[in-house]
């Protein structure tokens, strides 16, 4: 056999060749070949098909070939092609024989256009495994070709019942075959989802690919229009073709006349009488050993045997800031690919653009990858472009309307679909789903039960009531690490609020939530203050960021505004620690603002939290002013370990503007109080190191550094580890041993390899750029310069070491040659570090001076005045995507 494939191979792919065709891809035996022109794909099937017929496989005892034509556009992507006519060519291949060539109805028009001399049997319309409109299908008849076969494979070989479908079907391959899988091995398979993920049209799809192995026929039974369980059985009995008395139990009626029958039923929306459709199902298994059931539904049925399939969402890019998406990469995904197609449908001057494709990914990430939603949305291109819809999907349930008339209902409006899961909810189901409209994002069970809990809802309610929204497809449950978090969709969790806000209960709910997260990260900070490890309190941050930031913004100017302040006092280190400086700066300020007198000790917290957070961003006279405000507020509540913690920070803003005696003295101060918590002795080891430094003390503070770096790495805490080593790596390279700083760098790296701190990371990386750069490793330096851009612009575009990796990879740009880019790039740095009051440390500084009298020399004096000036009025994003083009 392994003999007999080569040969035909050779004789496929000379066949192809010979007739000017283009093999694209091959699938095991299958060729894949396109043509310009239809008759060059009949010829040279011809010619495959009399040469294979002239080859001696007795061996094998022969080697029927079956070939299908079809004519059609296609996407071609990566030298590959994509889209329905080539799923139309598959459905047209699979109905045939070894030794057939089939053609459609689309190819013989164009043929007969063309004067093609061949000729052409026409078998009749038959309808494909896709469910569209019929397509008429021709055999190619000539000499030397065998001319009898048995009858298409087509779905009019089998009994069955399954519904034409007016539109094709995108993406969901893995999903099909896995499902069919699931149906081969077992006797009920369920699909459970979301209203609109396309349960319907999948059942319908693993039906048609699965019709040839049921004797009996394929019955789709829809539910939806049944007004109660009673219909069930007669509907059943209906679609199946057979008898059951009118009097008499109608379900073990039915049972007994399916019994002998090797048939699949699909039970399509059970959700609204699942109790009936149980039943009904039940009853029908175990009366037949070869009936099959495949049954969609927003919740499973709950019989023994029954295997669930949670069908997920259409594959969505993924959303990397500072990446423009190409149409071609767009169409890879399921998600756009299904956008375009209904867009094309509804307007055929719509195209997929480079221009348009990040657009459109968005949307389709807005919506969940929701297939009704995006049929709903790209209906809209008719009357909005593409950013104009984006731009609208806040009104989503105003614009998303208008879905054709001959769907059902609940499947005409955004809202009509979520309207039908929420009626099936009761009472208590309906108050916890309008309650967890709080969430922005995925939300754990302790934050569910905080949130929902309360009037006729106890915590054991919350629990169980959350279990059954989980069924019902209203909640996802996601398992994260070891353990579940819960989400809903964005259109869902709109929906909630605005139930949420009718009840009147949005306020009350979003207080819930700022208290539970500010006892949730007390506790987690009161764990680091004992232990120094920071792990639990970062992952934590991150997990909850999006909610953090809607609980804060809500709560600051309303009832909840000191319990937002001390949330943010409880988070206020993490805004620092993950560099995400600028929106910590701006969230503790405003909270300043209206934050009473009489709270002395949050107010030292927050002024001392902004100090550090301000110097960071590299604002150091606001960071010694916000340090000032920050000893006084801690002196008058008399707190030691908040006054060492204050005079801490003060030292450093002190030491950093120059003013090393008041900073000494300060120091000396904080390290006389006692007691001070773990990570407070750390933190003021780390200010003498860097009073230590800026004195030009390098041993010491080196020595300071190393006994950081060992106590950290004592502690088990990566990123204080990490921190100690990347200062390290400063002062070393400032006294001229780079290969040391270079070092220090890839230490710090390794150390956190596993890490999912990708903001320490790409702090690290820019800083080797920096030094590699300057050791005249330009391509390695250049290589590190993007890679900590990309993970720093995915966190903050702007932050001071954002701009900072910039410089560094403008500096290794020109010493590259490419002095145009790096002038720009120059322009935009010295412009983002002016408005954002940043301060260049020494390797920065080195840096910028080097890139400065390179690009004199090269560029003179007007062409880089241009330069910079045009770079100087780009904003971070599109320095960012200048900067990581590739030369």
């Amino acid at each position: 056999m392994q003999d007999a494939v080569r040969r035909h191979d050779v004789l496929m792919r000379a066949a192809i060749a010979q007739h000017a065709g283009y093999v694209f891809k091959t699938i095991g035996d299958a060729f894949c070949a396109a043509f310009a022109r239809p008759q060059d794909a009949v010829a040279a099937m011809l010619l495959a098909q009399r040469t294979l017929a002239a080859e001696d496989f007795a061996a094998v005892d022969g080697l029927g070939v079956r070939a299908a034509i079809h004519t059609g556009q296609a996407d071609e992507r990566d030298g590959d092609y994509f889209g329905s006519t080539l799923n139309r060519v598959a459905r047209l291949v699979a109905i045939g024989h070894g030794g057939q060539v089939l053609v459609s109805g689309v190819t013989f028009d164009l043929l007969l256009e063309h004067g093609t001399q061949t000729h052409l049997l026409d078998l009749g319309r038959h309808r494909l495994k896709d469910l569209a409109q019929a397509e008429r299908v021709y055999q190619l008849v000539a000499p030397e070709l065998r001319t009898l076969f048995p009858p298409l494979r087509s779905l009019d070989a089998v009994t069955n019942n399954l519904p034409f479908q007016l539109t094709s079907f995108v993406g969901r391959d893995a999903e099909i075959a896995a499902i069919t899988a699931l149906l081969d091995e077992h006797r009920l398979v369920t699909l459970v989802g979301s209203g609109g993920v396309g349960k319907t049209r999948t059942a319908l799809q693993v039906a048609a690919n699965v019709l040839t192995g049921f004797g009996d026929g394929v019955w789709f039974i829809e539910l939806a229009p049944l007004p109660n369980g009673q219909y069930i059985a007669p509907a059943v009995a209906q679609a199946a073709g057979v008898s059951i008395p009118p009097d008499g139990d109608s379900v073990e009626s039915l049972a007994r006349a399916l019994a002998a029958k090797a048939a699949l039923l699909v039970f399509d929306n059970c959700e609204h009488l699942v109790a009936s459709a149980a039943a009904t199902i039940a009853a029908i298994l175990r009366g037949s050993a070869k009936v099959k059931i495949l049954a969609s539904s927003r919740q499973g049925l709950g019989i023994a045997g029954e295997m669930i399939y949670r069908l997920p969402s259409l594959a969505i890019p993924d959303d990397t800031l500072g990446t423009q998406r190409s149409a071609r990469d767009t169409l890879g995904y399921a998600a756009p690919a299904l956008f375009v197609e209904r867009a094309r449908a509804a307007d055929n001057r719509f195209l997929l653009t480079d221009e348009n494709a990040s657009t459109i990914a968005e949307i389709c990430r807005r919506l969940d990858g929701i297939p009704l939603a995006i049929e709903l949305a790209a209906a809209r291109v008719k009357i909005l472009s593409p950013r104009q819809l984006r731009g609208r999907l806040d009104e989503r349930f105003r614009v998303l309307t208008g879905g054709g008339r001959d769907l059902l209902p609940r499947q005409q409006t955004l809202r009509a679909l979520i309207d039908w899961s929420h009626d099936l909810l009761d009472s208590r189901e309906r108050t916890l789903f309008r309650r967890l409209g709080t969430f922005v994002n995925s939300f754990t069970l302790e934050a569910a039960v905080a949130v929902g809990r309360g009037g006729d809802l106890e915590e054991l309610d919350v629990f169980d009531l959350l279990a059954s929204l989980v069924d019902k497809s209203l909640v996802l449950a996601e398992p994260v690490d070891d353990t579940v978090r819960y989400r809903l969709l964005e259109s869902t969790r709109v929906y909630a609020r605005e139930k949420l806000a009718a009840a009147d209960e949005s306020a009350s709910c979003n207080g819930l939530l700022v208290r539970h997260l500010r006892d949730r990260f007390r506790a987690a900070d009161a764990a680091y203050e004992r232990t120094a490890r920071r792990a639990e309190l970062d992952a934590l941050f991150t997990a909850e960021l999006d909610d953090l930031r809607a609980a804060l913004d809500r709560a600051v100017d309303g009832t909840d505004m000191l319990a937002g302040a001390q949330l943010l006092d409880a988070t206020s280190d993490a805004w620092d620690y993950l560099g995400m400086y600028r929106e910590g700066v701006a969230r503790i300020e405003r909270y300043l603002e209206v934050l009473p007198v009489g709270h002395a000790r949050l107010h030292a917290r927050l002024w001392n939290a902004l100090s550090m957070t301000a110097g960071n961003a590299g604002r150091s006279v606001p960071a010694f002013e916000a340090a000032t405000r920050a000893v006084a507020y801690a002196r008058a509540c008399d707190d030691g370990p908040m006054l060492a913690s204050a005079l801490g920070k003060f030292a450093e803003s002190a030491a950093t503007l120059g003013r090393y005696e008041t900073a000494e003295a300060a120091l000396g101060e904080a390290e006389a109080i006692h007691s001070p918590s773990a990570p407070e002795r750390l933190r003021l080891l780390l200010y003498r190191a860097t009073l230590s430094s800026l004195r030009g003390d390098s041993a010491a503070a080196i020595s300071a550094y190393e006994r950081l770096r060992e106590e950290q790495h004592a502690l088990g805490n990566r990123s204080g580890e990490v921190r100690a080593l990347m200062n390290g790596a400063e002062i070393e390279y400032a006294r001229g041993s780079t290969e040391r700083a270079v070092a220090n760098v890839r230490a710090a790296l390794a150390v956190i390899a596993t890490d999912t701190n990708r903001q320490l990371r790409s702090m690290l990386l820019g800083n080797l750029a920096g030094y590699l750069v300057a050791a005249g490793d330009v391509e390695a330096g250049c290589r590190a310069g993007r890679e900590a851009i990309r993970g720093l612009a995915a966190a903050e575009p702007t932050s001071p070491y954002a701009i900072i990796s910039l410089e560094h990879l403008a500096l290794g740009l020109a010493l590259g040659g490419d002095h145009p880019r790096a002038a720009l790039l120059a322009g935009y740095v010295d412009a983002a570090m002016r408005g954002g009051e940043i301060t260049r440390e020494f390797t920065e500084q080195t840096t910028h001076d080097r890139l400065a009298a390179l690009l004199q020399e090269r560029l003179g004096g007007d062409e880089l005045e241009r330069r910079r000036s045009e770079g100087a009025g780009l904003t971070a994003e599109a320095a960012i995507a200048l900067a990581l083009e590739e030369p």
